[in-house]
């Protein structure tokens, strides 16, 4: 036992027992003054352990410096660039790469701490299947600058389902080390589908059918909100129509009915959501529904839903608009949507 004492005491930790000891800190919330007792450690050298972890992403006491001593800043930021160009690229094959290159042997531990050092580390892919086309995005371009607008002219319509299941709430606070297990709603009530219209001043009108839209439905709803009296002529209230190329939207009998009533109808580029502000205010109405729905309650889910909607009613979207491009003067610049993360609207791995 004393010798086991003296080797544990008299030696430093070994970098295994180091990532031992932070993961400990960072995954299971142990406080350093536990982490020092059950490490045999004072806790300042824990503390050292932490803080130098905290400042290179890597701990190792000669390694690191090795690398740099191997390796000068050219052939370190050309390991970067690779990554940021092909980061799928496997530890192997950048070794390969950079020993054709610079005439050099590197091992892959070694480009693994030098990706370490720069901030790099190992993530899940998030593969996206959008078909994005620069040609549509310049035909987007071009619709709306050959027309005059402004903030008030916009009305960007879209349908929407809405679901029990996604508005049950599915985080909550537990003990540490615990599974968090709650007993509640499991019955799922029949999809909500509405159909929305959108302003600079929030939502204008919503309609709601049984099933889905079809055709037929989604002209009887939009020939009731363009004879509604919100509406006007351009360049008029309400005037300006933007939604995308569904093909329950692109009937042509449907478009020389609303251009004949004159309403300049713009069709979004496809899989281009983020140029769409009601998905975001979609995104809004369901987080919204999920701090306030009650589960098990006997409420009709539609009642639910509208409530919710009358929530964002007079709700101000003028930022949403520049966040997707569209800014006051009628000027649209493709490249602020572009810029979006694409979770907001649903993409995930």
């Amino acid at each position: 036992m004393a010798a086991i004492r003296e080797n544990v005491l008299g030696h430093h930790a070994s970098v295994n027992t180091v990532y031992h000891c932070l993961y400990g800190y960072y995954y299971l919330g142990i406080r350093k003054c536990t982490l020092s007792k059950i490490y045999a450690k004072h806790h300042t050298t824990i503390s050292q352990w932490i803080r130098q972890y905290e400042d290179n992403k890597y701990f190792g006491r000669k390694e690191r410096a090795k690398v740099y001593l191997q390796f000068g800043p050219q052939e370190r930021s050309w390991i970067v660039e690779l990554y940021k160009n092909c980061p799928i690229l496997y530890l192997h094959e950048t070794k390969e790469q950079f020993e054709r290159t610079f005439h050099k042997p590197i091992s892959t531990a070694s480009v693994n701490r030098i990706l370490h050092s720069e901030g790099y580390s190992w993530k899940v892919l998030e593969r996206r299947a959008i078909q994005l086309r620069q040609k549509d995005i310049y035909r987007f371009h071009s619709d709306m600058s050959m027309i005059t607008w402004d903030f008030h002219n916009l009305v960007f319509l879209d349908e929407v389902s809405f679901d029990n299941r996604g508005m049950l709430r599915n985080k909550g606070y537990a003990p540490l080390g615990k599974r968090l297990i709650y007993r509640g709603e499991f019955i799922r009530r029949p999809r909500c589908s509405m159909l929305s219209f959108l302003g600079c001043n929030g939502v204008i009108e919503t309609f709601s059918t049984e099933g889905t839209f079809t055709r037929k439905t989604f002209f009887d709803c939009v020939r009731s909100f363009v004879l509604s009296g919100a509406v006007k002529r351009h360049p008029g209230q309400y005037s300006t129509w933007v939604m995308d190329g569904a093909r329950i939207h692109c009937h042509k009998a449907i478009i020389e009915y609303l251009r004949s009533l004159g309403i300049n109808v713009i069709f979004l580029p496809a899989y281009a959501p983020f140029y769409n502000p009601i998905e975001f205010v979609f995104g809004y109405i369901k987080r919204h529904l999920k701090k306030t729905y009650i589960e098990n309650s006997s409420k009709d889910l539609t009642i639910t839903i509208c409530e919710a909607l009358q929530h964002f009613k007079n709700f101000d979207c003028s930022n949403i608009f520049k966040k997707c491009g569209y800014l006051p003067g009628g000027t649209f610049d493709p490249s602020i949507g572009l810029g979006q993360d694409m979770k907001t609207f649903g993409f995930q791995t």
